[in-house]
């Protein structure tokens, strides 16, 4: 039989009380169970949902260009010695100018022509007046 001295260490019905029965653990995890979870140190690095919250979508970004897009384009080398639109706006001064410069030749030509014609009329005048003159 035990004495009382045997059992002054054991804990009593109070002290065991609110202690969990096999019934309560049966459904918690064990540590086979949560060996290969992530730890705090594992996701201390990990994103939030702040810091993703003003990330973009797929759908944000489905038209915007490629790598293989922008592969393509032209570069600033490319397009380093290219006309400006300073320079065609120059041009297009130069094609005003001689626009008008063949404008106006032509119209000098008009008058030149019909002052050869008359100057060819006046010789023709010419050689019949000395043709008569001569022969009067």
């Amino acid at each position: 039989m035990a004495t009382k001295d045997d059992i002054a260490n054991m804990a009593t019905k109070s002290d065991i009380a609110n202690m969990a029965t096999k019934s309560d653990i049966a459904n918690m995890a064990t540590k086979s169970d949560i060996a290969n979870m992530a730890t705090k140190s594992d996701i201390a690095n990990m994103a939030t949902k702040d810091d993703i919250a003003n990330m973009a979508t797929k759908s944000d970004i489905a038209n915007m260009a490629t790598k293989d897009d922008i592969a393509n384009m032209a570069t600033k080398d490319d397009i380093a010695n290219m006309a400006t639109k300073g320079d065609i706006d120059q041009l297009n001064k130069k094609l005003d100018a001689i626009t008008t410069q063949v404008a106006h030749n032509t119209e000098q030509e008009i008058i030149l022509n019909d002052l050869s014609q008359k100057v060819n009329d006046h010789e023709m005048d010419i050689r019949l007046l000395k043709r008569m003159i001569a022969t009067n």
